[in-house]
């Protein structure tokens, strides 16, 4: 075997034996955080429910971007992902809060609209704002299904 090929095969062990530490180490995090993350998860359903019982889609949205404005962190962004799922379905509609809301599959078009709209929010070039439209945008998806049955 040349030593070229001892170079490559070496390299790929090793990002492999490291690819093996990491999972390694975000499951046991997991494991060693796991009450804390549950609670907090149901913190966040219970807070999502009891503020959409006193507005609706829009003022779930707006909440949504000002908890995101406070806490960009993954663990935030995840936060503020379900809080919105859960008011979105909790609250009351909306009137046109659906409208001109275009689907993922438009991709393009569908970028377009989610950096506008976290333009105008004040978040341009913020990924994880137009990560959360992507619930507002399944939200609407998922209720033109509803309401055409």
């Amino acid at each position: 075997m040349s030593k070229a090929w001892i170079i490559v095969l070496s390299i790929i062990g090793g990002l492999f034996l490291l690819a093996i530490i990491a999972v390694g180490g975000i499951v046991y995090w997991f494991s060693q955080n796991k009450d804390r993350i549950v609670h907090s998860l149901e913190q966040r359903g219970k807070e999502a429910k009891e503020f959409a019982a006193k507005t609706n889609n829009e003022g779930c949205l707006n909440e949504a971007l000002t908890r995101h404005k406070r806490d960009k962190s993954i663990t935030g962004q995840i936060s503020t992902t379900i809080f919105l799922n859960i008011c979105l379905q909790e609250s009351q509609p909306s009137p046109g809060f659906c409208d001109g809301v275009l689907q993922n599959n438009e991709v393009t078009r569908s970028t377009s609209w989610k950096v506008k709209k976290c333009s105008d929010s004040g978040l341009q070039n913020d990924q994880g704002c137009q990560q959360i439209l992507d619930v507002v945008q399944e939200y609407c998806r998922r209720g033109n299904r509803r309401t055409e049955k």
